[in-house]
């Protein structure tokens, strides 16, 4: 087939969809189908997938996402494809992926990341009257909420729920469900024995000392502040906690000084599957993940994972056997005693065990094949053959 994948950016190093996208596409271009990205910027291995420059407006914020969809429109008008499939705001496309989940879920959840009072109230404020958001959400009720609808592929039950329950119109019959996959050579339990020795003593960790991984870019949403309350709390054992990722680390750092386990702050991490081969468990206490992809490549590397239920990710968490998973965010007691809880490392092989075997029926191979699978239903309901070009 020939594809058209549609996307503000392509780019490994911000993870979520604009990584997402890279890896789709490479998977359908090993497969032998001709790949075309149509972006305002591209940052990851291209090779073999022919690129298109799209030109987004800087300002006001609001615009850009506009007039990224005004620019594709008229390129996609010029070509001839079989497939083309959009991410986030887009339009005019013959499958579409809501990138970030609901707005209007993501809307909620981002409130409910900031403490009561006067910090949560302004940000309401400030998000209502955010030009971004109001696009965003004009573009996502023009996607969802009237016309011809494309099918959607949400990436867990919780965003197709949430799609569900703000656009009643939306016909579940468009509606597919399909995880995000995970690279299971590149995140493996076997990475412990080539790398954990080695980047341990560079943290200055010992055999002992249990290892847990915040790894996000967006500490607030992400519940770093939570993770810190709970550990606040007291928690029995040789706990460290080490926190990477390209997040504002210095109010966090200040809280941390305050904890009586180590706190290592590491900043951006180019190699994810290096660290996780040196920790013990994975920390996600998030707001609002579509499908963290971060929890997925832990599990795929052993490690078991504590999460949320607001996040997608955790419908692959099976509570108690691979991990664990809390209702709320807030409930740092609950959070406190889970992570206590895995401080026994028996505990920890047994449900790092499980974790890798239930994501090892995702691969990317596998995603990839469901994609293609996508394709031909929506090639079949628009009525035209599809040949490989």
């Amino acid at each position: 087939m020939r594809v058209a994948l549609v996307i503000d950016h392509l780019d490994a190093g911000r993870g979520g969809a604009e990584g997402y996208a890279g890896t789709l596409a490479g998977g359908l271009l090993h497969r032998g189908h001709q790949v075309h990205v149509f972006a305002h910027s591209f940052r990851c291995e291209l090779q073999g997938i022919r690129t298109h420059h799209l030109p987004m407006m800087r300002y006001p914020r609001g615009a850009k996402a506009l007039s990224l969809c005004v620019a594709a429109r008229g390129r996609l008008r010029r070509e001839r494809f079989d497939i083309v499939q959009g991410f986030g705001a887009t339009w005019g496309v013959d499958v579409h992926r809501p990138g970030g989940g609901s707005e209007r879920a993501w809307m909620a959840r981002e409130m409910a990341s900031y403490p009561p009072g006067w910090r949560r109230w302004l940000a309401g404020i400030r998000l209502r009257l955010a030009c971004k958001l109001a696009v965003n959400l004009w573009v996502e009720g023009r996607l969802y909420g009237e016309g011809e609808l494309p099918l959607v592929v949400a990436n867990s039950s919780m965003v197709a729920r949430d799609l569900m329950r703000a656009y009643p119109r939306l016909d579940p019959g468009r509606l597919r469900v399909i995880p995000n996959g995970v690279d299971l050579n590149r995140f493996s339990p076997d990475n412990r024995s080539r790398w954990r020795a080695e980047l341990r003593r560079r943290l200055g960790l010992s055999e002992d000392q249990v290892a847990m991984l915040f790894l996000a870019h967006n500490f607030r949403l992400k519940g770093l502040g939570c993770l810190l309350s709970a550990l606040e709390q007291g928690v029995e054992g040789r706990f460290v906690l080490l926190v990477a990722g390209r997040g504002k680390r210095e109010p966090y750092q200040t809280r941390a000084r305050g904890i009586k386990i180590p706190v290592l702050f590491l900043g951006a991490v180019d190699n994810p599957q290096l660290l996780m081969s040196g920790v013990d468990l994975l920390v996600h206490p998030t707001f609002y993940d579509p499908c963290a992809n971060v929890c997925l490549e832990a599990m795929a590397s052993g490690l078991p994972v504590l999460t949320t239920a607001w996040n997608g990710a955790s419908e692959l968490v099976e509570d108690g056997v691979s991990g664990y998973v809390v209702p709320d965010p807030r409930d740092t007691g609950m959070l406190r005693d889970k992570i206590a809880a895995l401080g026994d490392e028996r505990l920890r092989q047994s449900m790092g065990e499980a974790a890798r075997k239930s994501v090892e029926k995702i691969s990317v191979d596998w995603h990839v094949d469901k994609v293609e699978a996508l394709y031909r239903e929506a090639v079949s309901l628009r009525g035209c053959a599809a040949s490989p070009r």
